[in-house]
């Protein structure tokens, strides 16, 4: 439903459409622009202008590296008027990057206390405080016998594993400080391409697998995200880093760079069988893993959904390509 204010300025003209650049100019000459951040094109048309309010749309499906890319662009001053970052979504699992800076008020890349946490303000909004403007009997003949975690979800607002989540029995209890992992045997890597780009570092102990370190980032280059894994001491060991398959050239960038193997549930059968046994661990620094795994779903179809997962199509490369070149033992 539109806010009254939106329906007055569209019904009295007071606006004008420009289809070409996506964008609404308001009669007191605002303007609305509306982008994404899903593409690169998308992605430099929004960081070629500045802004005095961004709304993200639905965050528990934009990566953390894609709206931090955004943040520079709120520099536009305005008399008067407060400059803004507004967020909506659907809760996402309580390990999402939205859960800890905004419910749990922690950084999210070091897991310590927000500087300024009140900066970061939250509000729960249920169907029951929209009921006047819904279908009669909407919450109780549709949202009420909705399946437990899609109830919790989307009637009453609550931060849980997403429904059909692949890797349903990993727990809370295998995250691990890193002053808790044990010197690794070896190490592996995983690499997935794309606009948003993630990278995984994998150690070997025994017969237990370490998620020990990740790293992402959103609209750069390859060359540009494997130097900033060599100034975090990325690659002080020796190992290979397998790569998604339809990186092409991209992988000759990434230093030990290799083909994965891309057989993607035999990959996810394996991993599961890790977590089963409780031989699978996440280093607590490891928050673009975490942020997905719990989310990480298959639709009514039995088919992943493919959105905020390339930590973990990263993690299946390193783990997977490696069993199947007969590299982990146990």
């Amino acid at each position: 439903m539109r806010p009254s204010w939106l329906n007055r300025i569209i019904g009295s003209k007071l606006y004008k459409l420009n289809r070409h650049d996506n964008y609404i100019s308001l009669y007191n000459g605002s303007e609305i622009w509306i982008g994404g951040l899903g593409d690169k094109e998308q992605v430099d048309r929004i960081l070629g202008h500045e802004y005095n309010t961004i709304y993200f749309n639905e965050v528990s499906q934009i990566s953390y590296h894609a709206v931090t890319t955004a943040y520079s662009r709120l520099a536009m001053k305005i008399p008067g008027c407060r400059n803004l970052f507004l967020y909506d979504c659907n809760p996402a699992s309580p390990l999402h990057w939205s859960y800890r800076v905004f419910i749990r008020k922690l950084d999210f890349k070091t897991d310590t206390p927000i500087v300024r946490p009140e900066m970061y303000e939250s509000m729960l909004i249920n169907p029951e405080d929209n009921r006047a403007n819904l279908a009669e009997d909407y919450i109780e003949d549709v949202l009420e016998i909705l399946p437990e975690k899609q109830k919790a979800r989307f009637r009453y607002g609550q931060w849980v594993k997403g429904e059909g989540c692949i890797y349903d029995r990993f727990t809370e209890e295998m995250i691990i400080a890193p002053a808790d992992l044990p010197e690794m045997e070896y190490y592996t890597g995983g690499q997935d391409f794309g606009l948003n780009i993630a990278g995984v570092k994998i150690g070997y102990h025994k017969d237990k697998t370490y998620v020990v370190a990740d790293h992402g980032g959103h609209n750069i280059t390859t060359k540009t995200f494997n130097d900033q894994l060599k100034i975090r001491n990325w690659y002080n060991d020796d190992f290979p880093v397998y790569c998604d398959p339809a990186g092409g050239e991209r992988i000759q960038e990434i230093t030990g760079g290799t083909k994965a193997n891309n057989a993607v549930d035999s990959g996810i059968d394996y991993i599961n069988s890790l977590i089963e046994r409780e031989r699978f661990y996440i280093s607590s620094v490891c928050t673009g893993v975490l942020s997905e795994i719990w989310d990480y779903s298959r639709d009514e179809d039995d088919k992943i959904v493919k959105i905020n997962d390339h930590y973990m199509d990263a993690v299946r490369y390193a783990i997977f390509s490696s069993v199947q070149q007969g590299v982990i033992i146990g």
